[in-house]
């Protein structure tokens, strides 16, 4: 592949992973209540989803999705009933923001990860938007199989430390979010948000 070629596509990687969704709502949400280490479990989830949307659309499965109106509305609509009830949920937490990542047990880390692999894997949007993408850095005269493996190695890297920047920034204002009064606000916010984004995928057209 070309480093040029490549570079376009570095920068456009950049731009999709920035774009506020799901991933980054959940990302500063768990940042924010609960720390560092529990917004990087959620990450690792988000990028094993973003793994296996690669894998579908490298396999093909990425156009039957995009083609199948039945199957896009599938996926769409469980999608989007995952988000309002997530969205549900952090309306009526407790989890204070205070609580530090010593405090987060290794029972505790499981079930975020299942989480946030599920907010990404129920997103079919992803799926067609990948498998529109990639095919045009795909030169059909070298072999596919590596061109796949470079750009998606570049997307997983590249919305990995997206993710972690999200998560970053969340952590260093952190301190100053800490009173219970922020607490609740900060559940009703992202708990907006998460029912919001459900609403509009459920909307969402291919």
């Amino acid at each position: 592949m070309e480093l040029q070629l490549w570079l376009t596509f570095v920068a456009a990687c950049i731009i999709f992973s920035f774009a506020p969704g799901a991933g980054m709502v959940a990302t500063v949400s768990n940042a924010l209540n609960r720390g560092m280490k529990v917004a990087l479990v959620n990450i690792v989830g988000l990028q094993l989803a973003l793994v296996v949307h690669l894998l579908v659309v490298s396999l093909g499965l990425g156009a039957l999705l995009a083609q199948s109106a039945t199957a896009f509305t599938v996926v769409k609509y469980c999608g989007a009933a995952y988000l309002i009830y997530l969205g549900i949920t952090q309306w009526f937490s407790k989890a204070p923001a205070t609580q530090t990542d010593a405090d987060n047990g290794q029972h505790a880390l499981l079930p975020i990860m299942r989480q946030s692999l599920l907010i990404n894997l129920s997103n079919p949007k992803s799926i067609v938007f990948l498998a529109a993408f990639l095919p045009q850095f795909i030169d059909p005269a070298a072999a596919a199989t590596n061109q796949y493996l470079i750009l998606g190695s570049t997307v997983v890297v590249i919305d990995c430390l997206v993710m972690v920047v999200y998560a970053l920034l969340a952590t260093v204002i952190r301190p100053l979010l800490s009173k219970p009064r922020f607490v609740a606000m900060q559940n009703k916010v992202f708990a907006s948000l998460f029912v919001g984004l459900g609403i509009a995928l459920a909307k969402a057209e291919r």
